[in-house]
């Protein structure tokens, strides 16, 4: 397969992963997949929830998306800011360093006090 193919096939499937997304809602649509972690322990993992938060993003309720998941909801906009700066800006790398920063350490340490804090309830 050509180089060039592979990100047109990546998008091809994002924009039908995200119509879908669109289209049906998986806190009532049997086909999106639950959370293995939270099947296992009964616990809320860091990204339980952003299912349910992109399809709330995506129909403009943020109020709901960020009840949802505000991790999965502060990335998403940061994403959208990146983005959206490097096609304003020719030969902007923000996004790309925004990606990398998203598995950096600090980034995983964030996601897993969050992870722990969800979990007690009196910050619920």
């Amino acid at each position: 397969m050509p180089v060039r193919t592979i990100p047109a096939a990546l998008a091809g499937v994002t924009l039908t992963a995200a119509g879908a997304l669109f289209i049906f809602d998986p806190a009532v649509t049997w086909g999106f997949p639950s959370c293995p972690f939270y099947a296992l322990t009964g616990w809320l993992c860091p990204f339980c929830g952003s299912l349910r938060a992109l399809h709330a993003l995506m129909h403009g309720h943020i109020a709901a998306a960020l009840r949802l998941n505000p991790i999965t909801t502060a990335g998403v906009a940061a994403g959208v800011l990146a983005f959206s700066h490097d096609a304003v800006r020719p030969g902007g790398t923000a996004f790309v360093r925004l990606v990398s920063r998203g598995a950096s350490a600090p980034a995983i340490a964030l996601a897993a006090v969050f992870g722990v804090l969800r979990n007690i309830s009196w910050f619920n």
